[in-house]
């Protein structure tokens, strides 16, 4: 008999043993599919943002351009961590011979106001050849040429195919038609293949305008093409016929020196890298989200293993009731090698069903993930499995078979021939209960359990201090309305009116009880950094970081954050007036230790002086875990440079039934201009303690599976053990044994294996999770509560696990046990 003959009968003789026991082989499937499918569901989502080509002709041929700041690497490890400027892209586009052709980009906001009510949606500003290097055809018309991409060009766009289909009902003669964007006319010139909404997963871009338009589509972009000093372009390309991704890499190095030494005081340590474009995110965004992928990766690992160390119990529990039929074996001849390699392939076969069960799971979880979060289409389309996820579901599943298989397949088949032909199961029991294996396996699942119980207790933890901080602003009975006029091409003189308009009229609205406005909305998506330096010694060593926002008078009133210390901005604030500046505590505390502010100056981004006339109390200015930030407001009309005005209005009650008003209010003075935002601060606040919940829910799940994991094993080996000893049970009951010893002795060979995994359990988490920190809020790593409160559920749970089986051991018959065979 060859191997294929011998692998097809051990697959044969496998299928029929485990279909003879389907109790056994349904739990062992749904054990192992619960930690595959966890696995596959995460892999899913990191396949999406690292992995997953982009969906293009010859995408293997396609390449990020990356700029690099060595300066910023770590351990060798290039840092991707900033821009092209334009004249910078400029010069690799023209020497990097290795890339065919290489095109620029950036996303940006645009208002959009034809097709039906203005609307702000996601824009793509490209050089010309963005289309060329992806290799797209249009679904209509034609796509960007160098004419469309040249100063003084007539301004143009390509639209996405959802917005023709939904905004402007697919009509065939919108191609040579002109739209608004930015209140200025675009000539539209071709709609994008269908399903194509850029390259990044979670930005789908609806509307495509060139580099030339850039004075029109951007507040400042037309300076911005002409600085070098001004990095904001990422770049991709694709490589030229016979050009091999390290040619090009070395070119691209080999530029980046030569640039760096011809501009040193504005390109020193900054390079550029060429690398393979695989996934939805940029260089840059990856850089920053694999700390995170790999703590996700991490933990279904876990659950994983103690779904493995659950099933080998079984398998080994199992392969005790076949201690007859492999001594019969070995007494006919069968090798050793033979019998594992039998059991191994009933291992596979159970690894098989887990995987192709677990692949389904993680479908059903990723839509669940889908619909709990309220992701974008895009990213939901992306969370489908692929060869990639088929491949890592199908080799993980083979190396679950291997590690849960192996042990008892080894161990198992040591027979001593006597008492397993004889049948003795009572032996065999008690050889099965004092294994080593068996309870090294429930230790190793207690162990394991714990340390995710702990991950998750910490998350639930920083959760609930988010929760309860305060937030320095007072949210209720407050609503936010954000639009910006710069990108509808309002200059400063106009936005000042507009403003002053627009203000007199919702401060007369009844039930308004103080109203605003702001740049960044406070507790927004948004943060403005700088460096900032107190004048007096060293006042050019910008050496404290800080954040800031531009507000109008009566802000401070209208979000509900007191002032401590001196006065609000006023209506003399204003351009040409002497600059001044209000700041946070820990921003005075910083710069002025034990000294009144009131009165001291500061500058920042190489700004004048301006003088301090206010103190603010703290607050949390873009995520509610953020550590105490340096933080300052200037007022708006003094520095009137920035996009995204948000209207902040506080209200005697509900200010809910405001918001058509407050909208009406704005479109009184300009009807084309969108509302992108219109939101009670009570709302905001909830989104962003969303992105709090949403790692404190996923690791809450995993600790609740690795719980329910650990307690089924500890139950599944002590209902074992109680069975192949209820003869025993019934000769000492009969002896005289009560029932409450008995109880006692069960309940604590469980609780003695659980106490060895919890202290080992506690030992590794307290080692692991310092790589935590960094994602924690309020709390160390080694939070005595959690450890304490997480060892005590496990416990607990271990107890409830041990005493069911022991129960039914108490109230044994001893009748009926000395009959059991």
């Amino acid at each position: 008999m060859d191997a294929l003959d011998r692998l097809l009968q051990d697959f044969r003789y496998a299928i029929r043993g485990l279909a003879k026991t389907p109790g056994f082989t349904l739990v062992a499937v749904l054990t192992l599919a619960l930690g595959i499918g966890a696995n596959s569901s995460v892999f899913t989502l990191v396949n999406a943002a690292l992995f997953r080509p982009v969906p293009a002709p010859h995408a293997e041929q396609l390449v990020w351009l990356a700029a690099t700041n060595e300066e910023h690497a770590t351990r060798g490890a290039p840092s991707f961590r900033r821009n092209f400027s334009y004249p910078e892209f400029r010069d690799y586009a023209t020497q990097l011979t290795s890339l065919a052709s290489v095109a620029a980009y950036m996303d940006i906001p645009l208002s959009l106001g034809s097709g039906g009510e203005p609307q702000r949606t996601k824009g793509l500003i490209t050089s010309g050849t963005y289309f060329d290097v992806l290799g797209f055809r249009p679904a209509t018309g034609r796509f960007f040429t160098a004419d469309d991409d040249t100063p003084g060009a007539a301004p143009v766009t390509v639209i996405s195919h959802a917005l023709w289909q939904r905004r402007f009902g697919s009509a065939s003669d919108l191609v040579g038609r002109a739209i608004t964007i930015n209140g200025r006319p675009f000539t539209v010139i071709g709609v994008a293949p269908e399903g194509f909404a850029g390259t990044e997963l979670g930005t789908a871009v609806e509307l495509w305008v060139p580099l030339a338009s850039a004075a029109i589509a951007m507040p400042d972009g037309g300076r911005l093409l002409e600085l070098r000093t001004e990095p904001w372009l990422r770049a991709l390309g694709r490589l030229a016929p016979g050009a091999t991704l390290s040619q090009a890499d070395a070119q691209a190095r080999t530029i980046g020196a030569r640039l760096a030494a011809t501009y040193p005081e504005i390109l020193e340590d900054n390079s550029a890298r060429v690398i393979p474009m695989a996934g939805g995110l940029a260089p840059d965004n990856r850089q920053e989200a694999r700390p995170i992928f790999g703590l996700l990766m991490a933990v279904p690992a876990l659950v994983l293993l103690i779904a493995c160390a659950n099933v080998a119990n079984l398998m080994l529990a199992r392969a005790a009731s076949r201690r007859r039929e492999i001594g019969i074996r070995v007494a006919l001849g069968a090798t050793r090698g033979r019998l594992v390699t039998q059991l191994l392939t009933e291992a596979l076969v159970l690894t098989l069903l887990a995987g192709a069960t677990g692949l389904l799971l993680s479908v059903w979880l990723n839509d669940l993930l889908a619909a709990v979060s309220e992701l974008p289409s895009e990213v939901s389309a992306a969370l489908t499995p692929d060869i990639r996820v088929v491949g890592f579901t199908a080799t993980v599943a083979l190396m679950t078979g291997v590690l849960f298989g192996l042990a008892p397949a080894l161990g198992s088949t040591r027979a001593n021939l006597v008492p397993a032909l004889k049948g003795d199961s009572g032996g065999l029991g008690l050889q099965v209960r004092r294994s080593r294996l068996v309870s090294s396996f429930v230790v190793a699942q207690v162990a394991l359990s714990l340390v995710l119980l702990v991950t998750a207790g910490l998350f639930l933890r920083t959760l609930g201090r988010a929760l309860r901080v305060d937030p320095g602003i007072d949210t209720s009975h407050a609503v936010a309305v954000s639009f910006d006029l710069r990108i509808q091409g309002y200059d400063a003189a106009r936005q000042g009116t507009f403003y002053t308009q627009l203000l007199e009229r919702v401060r007369g609205m009844p039930g308004v009880t103080a109203a605003s406005l702001a740049s960044p909305m406070p507790l927004g998506s948004r943060l403005i950094s700088s460096a900032a330096a107190a004048e007096g010694p060293g006042q050019d060593d910008y050496n404290v970081q800080i954040s800031y926002a531009a507000v109008w008078p009566e802000y401070f009133t209208a979000v509900g954050t007191p002032l401590l210390r001196g006065r609000d901005f006023t209506s003399r604030d204003v351009a040409g007036a002497p600059p001044v500046v209000i700041v946070n505590e820990t921003l005075a505390r910083r710069m002025w230790p034990d000294q009144d502010p009131i009165g001291k100056r500061l500058r920042f981004g190489g700004e004048p002086f301006l003088e301090v006339v206010g103190v603010a109390r703290d607050g949390k200015y873009h995520e509610m875990t953020e550590r105490p930030r340096g933080f300052l407001y200037v007022p708006e009309r003094q520095r009137a440079d920035l996009s995204d005005i948000t209207l902040l209005v506080r209200t005697a009650g509900d200010p809910r039934p405001l918001i058509p008003a407050l909208g009406e209010a704005v479109h009184a003075l300009d009807r084309s201009l969108p509302l992108f935002q219109a939101i009670t601060l009570e709302e905001a606040l909830r989104q962003r303690l969303d992105n709090e919940r949403g790692p404190s829910f996923v690791l809450g799940v995993f600790g609740g599976l690795a719980l329910l994991l650990a307690a089924l094993g500890l139950y599944g080996v002590m209902a074992y053990a109680v069975a192949q000893r209820t003869r025993e049970v019934g000769v000492r009951m009969a002896l005289g044994a009560e029932r409450p010893r008995v109880l006692r002795q069960f309940v604590g060979e469980g609780m003695r294996l659980a106490a060895i995994g919890i202290v080992i359990g506690l030992v590794i988490a307290a080692a692991l999770t310092r790589v935590l920190a960094q994602f924690l809020y309020g709390i160390t790593t080694t939070d005595a509560l959690t450890f304490v409160l997480c060892a005590a559920v496990l416990g607990s749970v271990a107890a409830l696990a041990s005493f069911i089986p022991a129960r039914r051991a108490a109230n044994v018959d001893p009748m009926v046990a000395l009959r059991y065979d």
